[in-house]
């Protein structure tokens, strides 16, 4: 079942509590500690309807945005058109250009399946930059899925549609999944329903240590949400920076 197609629609809606102000702040700290230079080319990877790639822009960075979702990216483009928008797989895209900061946030990395297709993501990302480049991203982290989330189920209304969004974690096997159905009306007023089913992994940090060390990144650093220091077991999302040093 393809992931972000009906829910594309009706994603800024259910997303409206993200705080995207505090997020940019965070991300242009790393950068800067990270000697990104203002006229750095940056590509965000798992960009969605663009609203991250749109921040950055307006505050004048040079800034692209990939994703997997067809649905997405035409929002995206809809909503910025004076951006740029590509389509690809993050484990085996390539880019023309060498850029000198990657980004990805709102946990896409969790999307990955094991640590093979993380290994994936990661080499693509180490030979799309430049010498002294950075991979800025995030990961939800288990405490997230045992203890935030867990076994909890969310109900909510939009603007013309209703969702159900069911939460289940496989603690034997790191996994969690979202089951997530939405329901609008159609063109002919009767109600569509649209359901999909996502699959977020838990990466350990021995399994982020060795997707870099195999993609050839050796520099690593850790930090835990939104601060400048080493995470807690407590922390819901962590931040990490790999950075290209040849």
């Amino acid at each position: 079942m393809k992931a972000y197609t009906g829910f594309a629609e009706v994603y800024d809606e259910m997303m409206d509590n993200i705080p995207y102000l505090e997020w940019e702040a965070y991300l242009l700290q790393l950068l800067y500690m990270n000697n990104v230079k203002p006229d750095g080319r940056i590509i965000e990877l798992g960009c969605g309807t663009g609203t991250m790639t749109a921040l950055l822009s307006e505050i004048g960075l040079d800034i692209s945005g990939i994703d997997l979702s067809e649905d997405m990216l035409k929002i995206a483009r809809e909503k910025h058109p004076e951006i740029t928008f590509a389509m690809a797989d993050m484990r085996e895209f390539t880019l023309e250009q060498k850029a000198d900061a990657m980004i990805s946030i709102a946990d896409s990395m969790n999307y990955m399946r094991n640590v093979d297709e993380l290994t994936r993501v990661f080499k693509c990302v180490r030979d799309a930059l430049s010498p002294g480049g950075v991979f800025i991203f995030d990961l939800k982290t288990e405490f997230f899925f045992k203890h935030i989330v867990a076994d909890r189920t969310y109900r909510g209304r939009g603007k013309g549609f209703t969702y159900v969004w069911a939460n289940s974690y496989n603690e034997d096997e790191k996994y969690h999944l979202y089951d997530v159905t939405i329901k609008r009306k159609g063109p002919d007023r009767k109600t569509v329903t649209h359901k999909e089913i996502h699959r977020q992994q838990v990466f350990t940090g021995k399994d982020i240590k060795k997707a870099a060390q195999a993609a050839g990144f050796t520099k690593a650093r850790v930090y835990g949400n939104m601060k400048l220091e080493k995470p807690r077991l407590s922390d819901d999302r962590i931040y990490v920076v790999l950075t290209r040093t040849d």
